[in-house]
Formats: structure tokens, sequence, C-alpha cells
């Protein structure tokens, strides 16, 4: 190991560094490391951290996973007897035309990532945090409003849809090291994003006349790093559901809708709509994307669907998968983000999926919303 500059390494040590990172900066073994941090700690210059060569807890009981979701829950319930009556009588500003043709509008929303931070691939710039997210999801709006006030001449828009496809938060255990990429821990991030979504379907209620939320679980929800096995109802996103649920039950104007499964099919006007995350998927080609959606539409029920919504890759695709069937890959909140970059080999954008639905069309007038607009 070549001799690191002193200082620098001492403040490396001091600001959390692992020995494994430090092994990785000076490109040496982690041996080499920890026999330097022993001759550092003989001369009196660092002191034994206890936490430093152990593993970070990424594996909860479930009985430790009860007592924190009680706790959020409680700390969330506090908020939301406070301000539920904002949230119940929510005046409808928009008109209604007998004459127009009536039709729905779908928002794709997932891979908010809530309480992460991302630094951009080669640059390091960073791209997103909990300021850019505020920033991200006023835009999201914006853009729903644009395009309400282009189809408001032509359409009656009765129900706004919010397919809720997963990953709305980060969480802190999915993977070891990952503290270092958050501004927060799960509990946080979950009263969070609650606010954030709480917050939007009471704007949208100002122009919608019914919003109908449907709230799916993403891999970043789950309550250990063990990437399978645990029932959609564990989910931290399910509870992040259920809060919205409690925050709207006096609304009539609101349906949220909480599947107790990975995967929901939803009929608007006919068509068969299946939601999904899409973390089932192996492989991160688009020919392996495209080729499970394919599998998914035939197995799932042994019917085929009009569209397919997923999201997780964080990129927009569309893919005609059959002569009736669209699969739609939506994007996130991430611009330029890391995971992205190193699966597809491409830069993501921050943007989200927007179209409108009439009986006889499942799917027309698809917009991005470019969460990134000024």
């Amino acid at each position: 190991m070549t001799v690191p500059n002193e200082i620098f390494y001492i403040e490396l040590y001091a600001n959390g560094k692992s020995d494994i990172e430090l092994a990785n900066l000076w490109k040496t073994s982690l041996r080499t490391v920890q026999r330097y941090n022993a001759f550092l700690r003989s001369k009196g210059k660092i002191k034994l951290r206890q936490p430093a060569n152990k593993r970070e807890k990424t594996r909860f009981s479930h009985s430790e996973v009860v007592i924190e979701v009680e706790a959020y829950l409680k700390q969330v319930r506090e908020v939301c007897f406070k301000y539920n009556d904002i949230y119940k009588n929510v005046k409808l500003k928009t008109t209604w035309d007998r004459n127009k043709q009536i039709e729905d509008q779908v928002l794709l929303f997932s891979d908010m990532h809530t309480g992460m931070i991302n630094k951009a691939p080669i640059t390091g710039e960073i791209t997103y945090n909990d300021e850019i997210q505020v920033q991200e999801l006023t835009n999201l709006l914006r853009g729903v409003n644009r395009f309400y006030q282009l189809y408001k001449p032509s359409y009656n828009i009765e129900t706004f849809y919010i397919y809720g496809l997963g990953d709305l938060i980060t969480n802190d255990r999915i993977f070891e090291g990952q503290k270092l990429e958050i501004t927060c821990g799960v509990g946080s991030q979950i009263q969070k994003a609650f606010e954030y979504i709480s917050g939007m379907i009471r704007k949208l209620l100002e122009i919608y006349p019914r919003v109908v939320y449907i709230n799916e679980e993403g891999n970043h929800g789950r309550t250990s790093a063990k990437p399978n096995g645990e029932e959609a109802n564990s989910n931290f996103e399910y509870l992040l559901g259920m809060l919205i649920k409690e925050r709207f039950a006096d609304n009539k104007r609101v349906e949220v809708i909480l599947p107790d499964d990975y995967s929901y099919t939803h009929l608007i006007r006919g068509h068969r709509y299946l939601l999904t995350h899409g973390n089932n998927i192996k492989g991160c080609t688009l020919n392996s994307i495209e080729k499970a959606a394919k599998e998914i539409s035939l197995l799932v029920e042994q019917e085929n669907y009009d569209v397919i919504t997923i999201g997780h890759f964080h990129s927009c695709y569309e893919f005609p998968i059959s002569p009736k069937t669209t699969l739609l890959v939506n994007g996130c909140f991430i611009n330029k983000d890391t995971y992205a970059y190193y699966k597809l080999r491409k830069f993501s954008t921050a943007k989200q999926y927007l179209f409108n639905v009439s009986k006889r069309s499942a799917l027309h007038n698809l917009q991005k919303i470019d969460l990134t607009w000024k």
C-alpha cells in the first residue's frame, strides 16, 4: 500500500469511511488498511471504531419490524388527525359540459425514491435529493394541469387514475452501505411520501371530479435485505398506501385501492390494465423486458391485457408486444440515475407517463411529463 496522505486519511476515517472503502480508494487489500489503522492507533492519531468492522444490519426480525411500523403509524396518525379536514372537503374548480366527450386520464407514478441522493455517473453531479424531489413533484402537477388545459376544450375528464407502481420510497436496508446514499431513514421516507402524495391528490381534486389511487408495492419497500419471499401486505409501501387510504377515508371523491399482491388487474371503461412494479423481470436489456412482458400477458389469468404498466427500470419505453397489448415502462424521478446507467447503459430522464382512456381506446394521447421542465 502506498503510504497515503496521513491527514487526508485520518479525515476520511473520522468521517466514517469503512475499511473496505478506504482499501478501494488506495487500491489495496483490506488487511493492509487494517494494519495501517493499527499503526495510527498505536501513535494515538485515531481511535478504535467499534462498529467499523461490523456488517450493517439489513435483516430484521418480524417483531422488530412490527414495533417499528407501529411507531410510524402512531406518528403519522397524529399528523392525519391534525390536518384531515383540509383533505375532506376540496372544492372542484372546473365545470362540466354535457356536450363534450367523456374520458379519463391515467398517470403512471413510480420510482420516486423518497430519501435518495443520486450522483450522476462520470460527472458526480448531484441530480437528486430532497430539494430536487419537491421541485419535480411541483413540475409533475404543472405538467398534468398543462395537458388538462390542452384537452379541456374537447373532453370532460371524469376520473383521474394514479397507478402507483412502486419504489416511492428508497428504504434504508436494501443493501449494505445504503445509509450513505440516503437523507433519512425509512420512517421519515414514509412520512414524506405520505405528505407528498396526499398533497398531490388534494391538488388534483381541484380540477378532476374523481381521483383513484392504486398503490402497488416495489422492491425498495421490502422490510429486509432479502429480495424474495415477503408478502405484499408486509411491504413498507403497503403501509404508505394504508395511510393515504385513512387520510381520504371521508372524501367521497377519492378511492384508494390497496392490492395485497405484487400485481393487480384494473378495468377502465371495459379495458384491462395490469399493474406491477417489474422487479420480477430477470435481465435488464430491452429484449428481456419485452420478452418477459409477453409472458406476463399470456400467463396471468391466461388472458391478454390492453395495457401492461411497470416501473423499476427508470426509463420510459413503449412496446407493442401483441396486436392488442401495449407495454409501458415508466420512467423515474432521478435524472441521470446511476442504476439505469450501469444496468441499461443509458442515462435516465426524470419523466412519468400520462395518457387518456375512452370507451373505444385503452390508450391514446400518450405523453411524457418531464419533471425537470422549467
